[in-house]
């Protein structure tokens, strides 16, 4: 039975080994989340509850057309193709997508355009986006 003390050392040591990888998993899953963070970022009036509502125009404190002047007035000339009342990234805003291509985030609590990007396949492609400034 001399072997009793090395199965008795090396189980602790793999005890220890599988302890420590679990703790650098979970370290190293917490910081892939934090990456994984919705961009762009918004400051905005209006942020969704969880769980989300089924109609969220309920939140909403301007209209669609008040939406859709806000960006045809950062934006003269473009006409709106479509709107829609979005949840994106926790806030409230509708995205109105104008004829020269862009999607403009705006914030459907006090009609300021949020943000604009070149609209993709699906409104988030060619992020050549641009955050507004007051």
């Amino acid at each position: 039975m001399k072997n009793h003390g090395f199965w008795k050392g090396a189980s602790l040591a793999l005890a220890l080994a599988l302890l420590l990888a679990g703790g650098v998993c979970k370290a190293a899953l917490a910081a892939d989340q934090q990456t994984k963070a919705q961009v762009p970022t918004y400051t905005c009036s209006i942020k969704v509850p969880e769980p989300e509502p089924a109609d969220l125009s309920t939140l909403a404190k301007i209209k669609a057309d008040q939406a859709m002047a806000s960006a045809q007035s950062a934006f003269p000339g473009a006409a709106v193709k479509k709107v829609e009342l979005d949840n994106e990234n926790g806030c409230l805003v509708y995205s109105v997508f104008l004829s020269n291509g862009l999607d403009v985030k705006v914030d459907a609590g006090n009609g300021s355009v949020l943000f604009h990007e070149k609209a993709g396949k699906e409104g988030h492609e060619g992020r050549e986006g641009k955050e507004e400034e007051d």
